[in-house]
């Protein structure tokens, strides 16, 4: 997982094909379900019915409040979880992009 300046991190930022959103802290919704439909629109597979847990690679509360109390500062997280890489990067909202993780080796 990454955790650091925009600055620092911008040229892996949203230059990858694969699923996108644009998620407004002010929704209904927690930030974590919107990455979930993301995973689930790029795995084109129903969660419910996969052996996928999102809190097996990163605490989903954490994230929520991460963007929900940041969301107009400069913050970029990056992690991988069931076979996809998540990138959210807050300017005001949160751009989210799941892209199918990349073979490292």
């Amino acid at each position: 997982m990454l955790i650091g300046n925009i600055w620092q991190a911008r040229d892996i930022r949203m230059n990858r094909s694969g699923e996108r959103d644009r998620y407004y802290p002010e929704e209904n919704r927690p930030l974590s379900q919107a990455i979930l439909e993301l995973i689930e629109e790029q795995r084109e597979e129903n969660l419910i019915d996969a052996d996928f847990r999102l809190y097996d690679d990163i605490n989903p509360d954490a994230l929520n409040r991460l963007f929900q109390e940041d969301a107009e500062g400069e913050t970029l997280v990056k992690f991988d979880t069931g076979g996809m890489t998540v990138r959210l990067w807050a300017d005001g909202a949160v751009d989210i992009q799941v892209t199918p993780q990349e073979d490292k080796g």
